[in-house]
């Protein structure tokens, strides 16, 4: 092949990857196999097999070192879909919107944007790659147990680093505090029977937001940013504090736009599975239980819950500081097969009054694209859902 065919292929190989369609090593040589073939290139592959050789594949890799193999990051098709430019645009001028007033000049500091999400935890750990002897069949690493109940833990963070302690939700009847005594300082803790937050487990959550970074003290506003969860988006009775304004992520856009998703989040699974392996090999015979987990996961925490972290996380995501060009037109290939204009909606402006907050269920739980805003008198907070 000339060079000007190796370098269309090697354009191939990188819009296919960028479109979440990577070809793998066999599909490369495949198909430089039948380029050849069609255009009477003369070659040594063997025909038997279909496809060009393997040394042949070493010198391309060595003649474009740009390429490499590698284990691509699964994307399901929901977000591949969803993180779309229109959408992750109308976001950006959402943000400015209430970050930015009319002069330029920036109304929310850096220091009051926080992003919250809750993740799971579970006594089973993830098991990686060891060394052991090469050729046996069959290679094992001590687990907890084979299924295990899943603690979900609440995170909060700020664009300076500012880490809100976590909170813990267990899957029980009743709570023990006792499970607390090693979790991270200041660190709270309740229960569901299912192990999973709710509207009320948000709310227990919320007032203990509200008690560390008192808002109302603030000359000015704090912006929450949050998915679109139904406990977070469907919560009225958050409604009821003062200088806080929540702005809900667009749907399947999280992976990307999430700060806590993007910087935080995988770290730290990585330290807890890390001090999951230490437990085990420290004490033979016994499993981890969810007295244990709290003790764990806070000295993962310690380690990942690092000023740079976080402040890396929201520049990652564009939030802080404020940058619409943090994604390349490469970052949305994932959706082209679907892309469409955004309609624009009309504005939808909801006033609420103090005593009785009632807003339907559908203007707040929205799964398109639109963006409405919930405008509350100067005592109470602004809602603004994507």
């Amino acid at each position: 092949m000339t060079y000007d065919q190796e370098e269309e292929l090697v354009l191939l190989l990188k819009d296919m990857e960028n479109h979440l369609f990577g070809l793998t090593v066999t599909d490369v040589r495949r198909l430089v196999f039948v380029f050849c073939e069609k255009n009477n290139i003369s070659n040594t592959f063997n025909r038997d097999d279909g496809m060009a050789g393997r040394n042949w594949m070493k010198l391309f890799f060595t003649r474009h070192p740009e390429l490499s193999v590698r284990k691509p990051e699964a994307v399901s098709i929901q977000w591949a879909i969803g993180f779309n430019k229109a959408k992750v645009d109308r976001f950006f001028s959402v943000l400015e919107e209430v970050c930015i007033d009319e002069r330029g000049q920036r109304i929310i500091p850096y220091s009051n944007i926080y992003n919250v999400d809750e993740t799971g935890f579970s006594c089973a750990h993830k098991t990686q790659r060891i060394v052991a002897t090469k050729g046996k069949k069959n290679v094992g690493a001590l687990t907890s147990c084979e299924k295990s109940k899943m603690i979900t833990i609440v995170c909060c963070i700020s664009a300076t680093g500012t880490y809100i302690p976590p909170m813990f939700i267990f899957p029980r009847v009743r709570m023990k505090q006792s499970l607390m005594n090693a979790s991270p300082p200041g660190s709270v803790g309740t229960s569901t029977k299912s192990g999973w937050i709710n509207e009320e487990t948000f709310e227990f959550w919320f007032d203990h937001f509200l008690k560390i970074v008192r808002p109302q003290n603030s000359p000015q506003p704090v912006l929450l940013v949050f998915d679109g969860h139904s406990s977070h988006t469907q919560n009225l009775r958050v409604v009821r504090e003062n200088n806080v304004i929540l702005l809900c992520l667009p749907s399947h856009c999280t992976h990307r736009l999430q700060p806590l998703d993007v910087a935080f989040f995988k770290t730290l699974n990585l330290h807890y599975d890390d001090e999951c392996r230490k437990w085990l090999r420290e004490h033979r015979g016994q499993k981890i239980n969810e007295e244990i987990v709290p003790g764990l996961f806070s000295i993962a925490y310690g380690k990942s819950a690092t000023v740079a972290t976080a402040v890396n996380g929201f520049k990652k995501t564009g939030i802080a500081p404020l940058d619409r060009d943090v994604f390349s037109d490469d970052d949305f290939h994932g959706a082209d097969i679907t892309d469409r204009p955004l309609e624009e909606p009309e504005p939808s402006t909801l006033h609420c009054s103090s005593s009785a907050v009632k807003v339907p269920a559908h203007k707040l739980n929205q799964s398109h694209h639109s963006c409405s805003v919930v405008k509350m008198p100067a005592h109470q907070l602004n809602l603004l859902i994507l």
